[in-house]
């Protein structure tokens, strides 16, 4: 297989695109967390609330792209990255139950910023071939107070944005850290961003760990026996089984990628890549997966697949940029 030629205009920065947002998001957060741990640095809120509203206007644009890239687009350092998906994931989800925008921007910011505490540790663990040792473990159950901590030393007095950062790791049962909150003392935002965090992270290799497939990313994340009911249920409704991005087997064949959620959760429109005999299709295909003949019947390694074609095939002009050149 052959990789294809990217759309002559996929890479023109003066064109503002949910795909280029989510790429600069990543980059400015990056930059952002760096200058967290420099005592200068006087306009680290104003950079997080930019990003924070980089967030929210990808999610604008395409929120099949935004979700999509956290399953296609993993180049960048795991901890950018992941706090970046994280992020996209909490907004989508805010808004399915209704919160207005200055609710939704203290948490995203909560959750660009929910391992301030660990930033290098985090990277570190993401490469090491073996599980984290005590002194991590150690460092790991401090990270929310010694973010939280950060923040408030960077000029953040936003208090559900602060707060969201020191509870995510709590759980309902009482066996989170760092301060073993139990129920209703747990506030809800944080338990969709610790929700949020579980998921996305079961979706990315690291050196002692292989990365899962969404189905059984979000089935293992639901399974857990600390997570409250419908605070799952929302992030199957915000995600789909199959959210865009995934790459499947259909009944007939055909190897699809998830274009996006379809009426039934289990059932999303695809676009058909490869034919049954893995050879790139010519005409790419819409599938509604609702049809037998469509059916769903496995999920492929999606990072595998994502070098084969362009987002933008699938996503038009609101995915350009989202891919790093060939």
């Amino acid at each position: 297989m052959q990789s294809p030629q990217a759309p002559e205009n996929s890479h023109d920065p003066a064109i503002v695109t949910a795909g280029r947002l989510v790429r600069d998001i990543r980059t400015g957060l990056a930059v952002a967390l760096v200058m967290a741990h420099d005592a200068g640095a006087g306009d680290f809120v104003p950079r997080l609330s930019a990003l924070v509203e980089q967030v929210q206007n990808a999610c604008d644009r395409s929120p099949d792209v935004a979700i999509a890239m956290i399953l296609l687009c993993q180049e960048e350092p795991y901890a950018v990255r992941h706090a970046v998906d994280v992020a996209l994931v909490v907004e989508l989800a805010l808004r399915r139950v209704g919160h207005g925008a200055s609710t939704r921007r203290s948490v995203v910011a909560a959750a660009l910023t929910m391992n301030l505490g660990m930033t290098e540790l985090q990277d570190q663990l993401a490469q090491q071939d073996f599980p984290p040792t005590p002194d991590q473990r150690q460092q790991i159950q401090m990270h929310p107070q010694h973010g939280r901590d950060l923040l408030r030393a960077l000029g953040v007095a936003d208090t559900l944005w602060l707060d969201c950062v020191l509870q995510h790791h709590e759980i309902p049962d009482g066996s989170g850290y760092p301060n073993r909150l139990r129920g209703e003392q747990i506030m809800f935002e944080a338990r969709l961003i610790g929700l949020a965090d579980r998921y996305c992270a079961l979706l990315t290799q690291s050196a002692w760990r292989n990365a899962l497939r969404p189905d059984s990313a979000l089935q293992q994340t639901l399974a857990a026996g600390d997570i409250d009911s419908k605070l799952g249920r929302l992030l199957t409704q915000t995600l789909g089984v199959y959210p865009p991005g995934a790459v499947v087997q259909l009944l007939r064949g055909e190897i699809a990628v998830v274009k996006r959620p379809g009426l039934i959760e289990s059932a999303p429109l695809v676009m058909s890549l490869f034919d049954a005999h893995g050879r790139i299709l010519v005409h790419r295909a819409e599938r509604d997966t609702r049809h037998e003949e469509n059916t769903v019947t496995g999920v492929l390694d999606s990072q595998k697949v994502a070098r084969y074609f362009h987002l933008t095939e699938v996503w038009a002009e609101e995915a350009s940029g989202a891919q790093l050149r060939h």
